[in-house]
């Protein structure tokens, strides 16, 4: 099975972390649903991102991985992210 699915709360940030890792260098689909639930997380998931951005041109990204994030409108979710 290449899909990973977690859905975000209070103390899932290294299960979150661990999957989008194996997700980028195995080549698996990684949803993050529920991101508006931990806030708290965010800014650690755009680190994350903005890493992996930077990784890519490297070739540290395996090409088939993707990530899907779920979250409702929230003020604390980074548009950064968006963007990349």
């Amino acid at each position: 099975d290449r899909l990973l699915s977690l859905s975000l709360g209070q103390g899932m940030a290294k299960r979150a972390s661990d999957f989008i890792l194996q997700g980028k260098s195995q080549g698996m689909w990684v949803v993050l649903q529920n991101c508006h639930l931990y806030a708290d997380w965010m800014p650690a998931l755009e680190r994350i991102v903005e890493d992996y951005s930077q990784n890519d041109v490297r070739g540290g990204v395996h090409q088939d991985y993707r990530l899907w994030l779920t979250s409702m409108p929230s003020h604390d979710f980074p548009v950064s992210i968006l963007q990349n």
